[in-house]
């Protein structure tokens, strides 16, 4: 009598087969998370260096505190937002810091007048 079904066997060799492939794709699904989170710092720091400019023209030079910019920074968000001025209020720098993976390092972005977006600390796993 020939029985129907799935052996102890091949159910443990499934099970290996998805253990290993999920544990390939975890890391980069992680990378990825880590990647969008980023997005958010980018996104403000560009708004900023834009009512930088707006500040600048309209009152001859750049402004310290972002609470006078004329933009929103979601009481929710992941990353710490600042600014400062230099050269007598002819330059500006912002910056975006924050630990977006749970390790001890942290991501930071940086934009200045000039339009420069930098990123010196990435915090994105490798």
């Amino acid at each position: 009598m020939v029985q129907a079904g799935l052996s102890l066997i091949e159910i443990m060799i499934t099970l290996v087969i998805v253990a290993v492939i999920a544990g390939l794709a975890y890391p980069r699904y992680q990378k990825m998370v880590s990647r969008s989170k980023q997005t958010e710092a980018k996104t403000i720091l560009q708004a900023i260096y834009v009512a930088q400019d707006l500040y600048k023209t309209a009152n001859g030079m750049y402004c310290d505190n972002l609470e006078m910019l004329d933009i929103q920074i979601p009481p929710d968000a992941k990353y710490t937002y600042s600014s400062k001025t230099g050269d007598q209020g002819n330059s500006f720098t912002a910056k975006a810091v924050a630990n977006i993976d749970s390790d001890p390092v942290l991501d930071e972005w940086q934009i200045d007048h000039n339009h420069q977006l930098v990123n010196p600390v990435n915090d994105v796993i490798e």
